[in-house]
């Protein structure tokens, strides 16, 4: 689960190719589109953005300024008033800054309004703005330009989607690094690695009689080899970076009565499960969201293991196994009050089965203890008491070194992927890897399919072969204004 650095900090000379014709290909709409990209209610300012061939048209139809400077200079910011055309009235005192295209967030014209912070206000400067030309944009719509004009790809607009939902430093960092191009330009030198060897691989196939070199297939055998194996870092780090950016997963389990749903309230600071002295009170799996340290977590209080009783209870315990197998860590809670039995066994086995990292919690210390310490067979194990708070300090300790210790601080390292991405990364692996077993004992007409095929899925990892429909799914995700 180790992160691990495969970006080298530099620029490779692969280029995408492609974007030129994305416009057409896509059919992309090139009128001249407003919106708000602030959130709504009072503060102190406000912004509106305008992009397209018209901005600076429309906003010369509602903008006066007092200067004399040739309006608009790239990259200026003007002082002055958005005024109602018909009557003249001033709408609001307003700050607009000019980017000229290319060099701007979309790639196009583009205007920002600084205005006043009130909702009036602001309603009143976009309804003025979309009356001389321009256009509502659409969620996502800026953002959406910015990529069909080649201003960033899809692994950077995946980051910028996760930078806006970020609710920790750490998932904002990962998403930062991610718009830094590293991901990107690794992605993009592996495809044209794999397009070098396709080329060659149709040539022979296609001109023989040209006299076109033979491939070697022991050095493409190696140079496979050597890109699977950074494509399998760069994926398992991608799933790691799934993981920090949806939140760390961290189940607790235990016996009923264990005191699993007190140790989750109190983590949380307030009562969220219920707690009887009834064995068996949580029957579902409940999940909630907590900082430690650094890192989002959702927390999750499962139902307690045992042999089911009625058919509900177990379903809630195949809840259970469900959340140890989706979750991060593991903290297995044991009543250090009682002797243990055959629950108890069948929770520290759970917890050896998953193969996760996990912490062990003697429970009820203030009680006198039954459990002997030689049950956990030499697991290290934190004392702690729900109903006192004494020692769950540790317990969140614990658990910070278990992130830091697999390697999910190392932001730089990890990578952020949509859903479709994230599967045809998989897709792409699994051909190259079906390639590289290939060489020598496959016709090179079968490798040639192997690697376009992978071309092509890495293509749908950057955005460089991509799907209209899947366009649509990712930038619905994003707000009006960005």
């Amino acid at each position: 689960m180790m992160a691990i650095q495969i970006f080298q900090k530099k620029s490779w000379n692969v280029q995408a190719q492609f974007r030129c014709s994305w416009r057409k290909m896509s059919k992309v709409r090139t009128d001249t589109i407003a919106a708000v990209a602030t959130p709504p209610g009072r503060s102190a300012i406000s912004l509106i953005r305008v992009s397209g061939p018209a901005a600076f048209e429309v906003l010369n139809k509602v903008f006066k300024t007092g200067g004399k400077k040739t309006f608009p200079l790239p990259h200026c910011a003007y002082y002055g008033s958005i005024i109602e055309p018909v009557s003249g009235l001033i709408a609001d005192k307003v700050l607009v800054t000019t980017f000229v295209a290319p060099h701007s967030y979309t790639g196009e014209n583009l205007v920002e309004i600084s205005t006043h912070g009130n909702m009036v206000v602001v309603s009143k400067v976009l309804q003025l703005v979309l009356q001389s030309g321009a256009r509502a944009a659409e969620p996502g719509e800026f953002t959406r330009r910015a990529f069909i004009n080649g201003k960033m790809d899809l692994l950077e607009v995946e980051a910028v989607a996760q930078l806006l939902s970020a609710d920790s430093m750490t998932q904002a960092r990962l998403a930062l690094n991610q718009l830094d191009g590293l991901p990107s330009q690794f992605v993009s030198r592996i495809r044209g690695l794999l397009l070098d060897h396709l080329v060659q691989l149709e040539a022979s196939l296609n001109f023989p009689e040209d006299a076109i070199e033979a491939i070697d297939e022991h050095i493409l055998a190696n140079e496979l080899k050597k890109i699977v194996a950074e494509l399998r870092i760069f994926a398992e780090n991608a799933r790691n970076g799934s993981m920090v950016a949806g939140g760390l997963k961290i189940a607790l389990l235990g016996r009923p009565n264990s005191g699993k749903s007190s140790i989750m309230n109190y983590m949380l600071g307030r009562e969220r499960a219920i707690v009887t002295e009834i064995a068996g009170t949580t029957r579902d799996t409940l999940e909630e969201s907590l900082m430690i340290g650094n890192y989002a977590i959702k927390l999750i209080d499962t139902a307690g293991l045992r042999k089911p009783g009625d058919r509900i209870e177990e379903i809630g315990i195949e809840r259970t196994r469900r959340a140890v197998d989706e979750a991060f860590a593991l903290v297995g809670v044991f009543d250090g009050s009682s002797y243990p039995d055959a629950d108890d066994q069948l929770v520290l086995a759970e917890l050896q089965r998953a193969g996760k990292p996990f912490v062990i919690l003697r429970n009820k210390i203030d009680l006198p203890q039954n459990l002997p310490q030689d049950f956990f067979a030499g697991q290290q194990q934190l004392a702690v008491s729900a109903v006192k708070g004494s020692g769950l300090d540790h317990l969140t300790a614990a658990l910070n070194d278990i992130i830091e210790q697999n390697g999910l601080a190392d932001y730089e390292a990890l990578v952020l992927l949509g859903a479709q991405q994230s599967v045809a990364l998989e897709k792409a692996l699994v051909a190259l890897e079906r390639a590289c077993s290939g060489v020598g004992h496959l016709y090179q007409d079968m490798l040639a399919i192997d690697l376009e095929e992978a071309v092509r899925e890495l293509g749908r990892v950057n955005g460089e072969t991509v799907e209209l429909n899947t366009l649509d799914l990712i930038f619905e995700r994003f707000c009006i204004g960005k």
